[in-house]
């Protein structure tokens, strides 16, 4: 079966060797080297914070294999293989492998020193029944990888789970990466979507959320199994020896038994859709190419004219995208979550008295009393954040939008040969959750009440356990020295705990402002970037085509040979190769 796929890209390889697009070339070699590969290649892909790891350890029987945690790791591709004893290699983009070992790979994940555009990949070996037919490979969907890099990537895979968060569900980014990559490069009908983190729904919530996602997916005519799972319940499961419960036999068994037992129809239909890929990029190249070969030489010279003298004026329009965003963060975006802030910090000083008065422990309030606190507001801000993401990530598409409309302008009425040459741009900002919430002053909190306090709320998100023993201690302390703390003891403890919240929230303000300013520079900057580069591809494009317009010219026999013959017969070839059961 392998050689006659094999035998069937050598020839798509062949066609494609006229057009000299070395992504085409690659795409094609890529698959080519995975159809000697009979184990099931299992992708687990999802965002950052949505339980990737979790979900793997779950899978390989090893609840503390890979490390889980809240704390943002590298987006660097991890690929999980069998091995007699556990092994962690890193490998660099220029060739360099590291060995470390694995008790020391969640310090590399989440040092800031690890920058993922150095890395190729880690490779982890571990002792796991699954692995002997099973090859697992770990991706976030936030890496910085182009659209060829996850063709090349899926079409080396059999079968995907995506993983989702279900406390901050179908972000603008995943509906991207459902809808434009996933759907056309592997299908559907060959993933998962397993909806973690259902325990910290409420139940009576959890029936909309499942909704939501059916209600996305009903959109595609092909449909993708949906499970409901709990990876933090279920590993703790696994520790305690109980495999019952939890959802664990619902996706194991679906692992274990609908994709493992079954993978030799899996593995067909994977190489199928890769074949039918390469043949697609090689007759969409082909198609580039005519359309190069219809512009005259001179035109792309009058275009390279047009581009240089209009470049300048593309300024003006860079100022327009930046005042948009300004007006958008800090009249739109920051007011919103001002008053946000302001209503959920009355909300909470109205409900403090009736969720402490029925408390009859006072030392047990003023123990817990912190935790609580920290945890509502931990809980609201990252609400708060899934919302301002997906309404910044909106913004920038719509600019995005604005920026290529602007850059066909300079292409005039050759924009429809001339596609190729506009950028395909992501312009939504890495690591929005550093920009966004509040940062741990730099001043060393010592024992003034208020610097208790704020201390305690700025180490909110980056270290829990310190803001739990800050929080509230400093009015706590203050009232102390005033009251006997006696019949009054939680009277006393809501009022300090009111001024503490009101206190914080202008302390808040004054955080976020700052972090806002530097959002929108950071934004207005990457903005004028995405012009630049768009000119500047637009341009080296414009000029290689008129280094290599000649050579197009000499080539245009062939490449029209290529459309009108060599592919049809190639499609045809693989519909008897599809129905000859390969």
């Amino acid at each position: 079966m392998p050689e006659t796929i094999q035998s069937f890209l050598d020839k798509v390889k062949d066609a494609a060797a006229v057009l000299e697009e070395s992504e085409t070339i690659d795409l094609i070699t890529a698959v080519k080297n995975q159809t000697s590969n009979s184990k099931l290649r299992l992708l687990i892909v999802g965002s950052a914070g949505a339980g990737r790891f979790s979900v793997t350890n779950f899978l390989l029987v090893q609840p503390e294999l890979l490390p889980t945690s809240p704390i943002p790791k590298a987006a660097i591709s991890l690929v999980v293989s069998h091995g007699e004893k556990d092994n962690v290699e890193v490998y660099t983009k220029n060739g360099v492998r590291t060995v470390i070992p694995v008790e020391k790979l969640r310090s590399f994940l989440t040092s800031p020193d690890t920058q993922a555009s150095n890395y190729l990949n880690i490779e982890l070996k571990t002792n796991c029944d699954l692995l002997k037919t099973c090859e697992l490979r770990i991706e976030n969907i936030n890496a910085n990888k182009n659209i060829a890099e996850w063709k090349e990537l899926l079409a080396g895979t059999d079968y995907a789970i995506l993983v989702l968060n279900a406390t901050a569900l179908l972000s603008e980014k995943e509906r991207h990466f459902v809808r434009d990559i996933l759907k056309p490069n592997l299908g559907l009908e060959r993933v998962a979507i397993v909806i973690n983190q259902m325990d910290l729904v409420p139940e009576d919530e959890r029936l909309s959320i499942s909704e939501m996602v059916r209600t996305f997916l009903g959109s595609f005519e092909s449909q993708s199994v949906l499970m409901e799972f709990s990876a933090a319940k279920a590993n703790k499961a696994l520790k305690s020896g109980d495999v019952t419960t939890n959802g664990y036999k619902v996706l194991s068994n679906f692992v274990k038994v609908d994709l493992v037992e079954k993978h030799s129809f899996l593995k067909s239909a994977a190489m199928h859709q890769a074949a039918e890929i390469c043949l697609t990029e090689v007759t969409e190249a082909a198609v580039r190419q005519n359309s190069l070969i219809s512009t005259n030489e001179a035109e792309l010279q009058e275009l390279l004219d047009k581009i240089d003298s209009q470049s300048q004026g593309v300024e003006s329009h860079i100022k327009r995208a930046q005042q948009k965003i300004e007006i958008f963060v800090n009249t739109f975006l920051k007011e919103e979550f001002f008053r946000e802030i302001e209503g959920f910090g009355f909300a909470l000083r109205q409900q403090l008295s009736e969720e402490i008065m029925p408390i009859e422990d006072v030392t047990a309030i003023r123990r817990h009393l912190p935790g609580y606190i920290e945890a509502v507001w931990a809980e609201f801000f990252d609400s708060q954040l899934a919302l301002i993401r997906n309404k910044l990530i909106n913004e920038m598409k719509g600019i995005d939008k604005n920026i290529q409309e602007d850059l066909r302008e300079l292409l005039g009425d050759r924009s429809s040969n001339l596609q190729s040459f506009l950028s395909i741009f992501d312009p939504t900002p890495a690591n929005l959750r550093n920009l966004l919430m509040p940062r741990r002053s730099k001043n060393k909190v010592g024992f003034v009440a208020t610097g208790l306090q704020l201390g305690g709320f700025l180490v909110l998100v980056g270290n829990l356990p310190l803001g739990l023993a800050a929080i509230g201690s400093g009015q706590i302390v203050r009232m102390l020295g005033k009251k006997t703390m006696e019949t009054d003891d939680k009277k006393a403890i809501i009022e300090s705990a009111i001024g503490a919240i009101q206190e914080l929230e202008g302390q808040i303000k004054q955080q976020v402002e700052i972090q806002f300013v530097e959002l929108t520079n950071k934004l207005k900057t990457a903005t004028a970037d995405l012009y630049t580069e768009g000119i500047t591809k637009i341009r080296s494009g414009v000029k290689d085509a008129i280094a290599s317009h000649q050579d197009l010219l000499t080539k245009k026999e062939k490449i029209d040979r290529l459309v009108s013959v060599t592919v049809p017969e190639l499609k045809q070839h693989l519909e008897q190769l599809v129905t000859g059961g390969f």
